[in-house]
Parts: structure tokens; C-alpha cells; sequence
């Protein structure tokens, strides 16, 4: 019976050791590609980050961008948590609109009751699409509406459609921010979403009807 306990006790060590070094070495590879993406665009990097907060940060052509880890406690037997890697680009022309853009449905937001149920405002702007997609809040509803032009809003469809459905875009009145789903090791995906968001801005800040 010892021998048994033994077994499954070196057993268990070495699979956790395997597990150990796998993971090291999965980190050090997601490493190694934040700092290739800061050599590539100029990034002051944190190398301390301990996966949470403010990662790095630099400039996307005329735009302030910041990379930063987020850890989310899931609400769980096993309190397990998850952490997610953002993107934030940092409007030129902020606004004061309360404006606050999110992703709405199940994938996003999971089960919730309706807003007539829960008094949650959503501006309704008049596009199907955009209605369907993002929920939509401000101090004033018709300044939102004047302020979300065909051309911004089309700008953000074309965006929101090139990013796909798993990565979380939110806009308020002074940034565009990209939540990815988890940690991205593939940096590539992580610089060409950036430069998306930073064109984005780029749209939002004109005047272009």
C-alpha cells in the first residue's frame, strides 16, 4: 500500500513538473514576442509586468497605445481566473458625451434579462447592424446620435468585422480599447488588430459625415 502511495505520489510530481515547464516555457515564448512587437513599434516595455496592468506603451502613428493584462476572477467552485490582454489607442479629440460603446449579446455578455426589465440604457441610432451588435449609452441620446455619423459607424462595423467576433471592442468618450480572448503568443495578430484601432481613431476623430 506504501509502494502504491509512492507511486502515484512521484506519479503526480512528475506530471506536474511537465506541466511546470511547459507553461514556463509558453510564457517566455509570449515574452519574447512582446518584445519583438516593442522593438517593432518603438514600445517602451515593462519587463516586471507579472502579467497584470501596463505591459507597454508607445505611439501608433499620431495615436498613445498601451498594452496591458487584465486578470478576471471567475465566479466559480474553483475561483478560478483567467487573464486577458488588452489593446487601448487614446483619442486626439476626446469627447464629453458619457459616451460608452460595448459588444452585446451571448457571446459577450452572457445571459441577462431584458433592458425593459432592467432599465439598462441602449440608444437606439436607426443602423439594424450597429443597433444589434453594440449597446450604446450616453448622458444625451441625441448628441450620441449626432455624434455617431454614418461614416464613424461604418468605420467601426469595418473594423469590428476584420477583428472577428471573439476579439471585445469598447469605445468611450477618450479611448478604443481591443480586449483579445486570453493571451495572444502570436504577436502578429496582436500589432495588426492595433493598427486597425489606431485607423479608427483616426475616423472618429474627423469630421467626416
Amino acid at each position: 500500500m506504501i509502494e502504491d502511495l509512492l507511486c502515484s505520489v512521484g506519479l503526480f510530481g512528475t506530471v506536474f513538473l511537465i506541466i511546470s515547464r511547459h507553461l514556463k516555457r509558453v510564457r517566455s515564448n509570449i515574452n519574447l514576442g512582446l518584445q519583438n512587437f516593442a522593438i517593432h513599434h518603438g514600445f517602451q516595455i515593462n519587463p516586471n509586468h507579472g502579467w497584470n496592468g501596463t505591459v507597454m506603451s508607445g505611439m501608433i502613428g499620431k495615436y498613445r497605445c498601451t498594452i496591458w493584462f487584465e486578470t478576471v476572477r471567475r465566479r466559480s467552485r474553483r475561483n478560478r481566473s483567467k487573464i486577458y490582454m488588452h489593446s487601448t489607442i487614446t483619442l486626439n479629440v476626446p469627447n464629453q458625451l458619457g459616451l460608452l460603446i460595448t459588444p452585446q449579446g451571448f457571446l459577450t455578455e452572457g445571459f441577462r434579462l431584458p433592458d425593459s426589465v432592467t432599465g439598462d440604457q441602449d440608444i437606439i441610432i436607426g443602423n439594424q447592424m450597429f443597433d444589434s451588435m453594440y449597446r450604446i449609452k450616453g448622458f444625451d441620446e441625441n448628441a450620441v446620435r449626432i455624434y455617431l455619423t454614418p461614416h464613424r459607424v461604418q468605420s467601426i462595423l469595418h473594423v469590428q468585422q476584420s477583428l472577428g467576433p471573439l476579439q471585445h471592442l469598447t469605445i468611450n468618450d477618450q479611448q478604443i480599447s481591443l480586449r483579445f480572448p486570453g493571451i495572444i503568443s502570436d504577436m502578429r495578430i496582436v500589432s495588426n488588430a492595433t493598427t486597425s484601432i489606431a485607423w479608427l481613431a483616426e475616423q472618429l476623430d474627423s469630421n467626416q459625415q
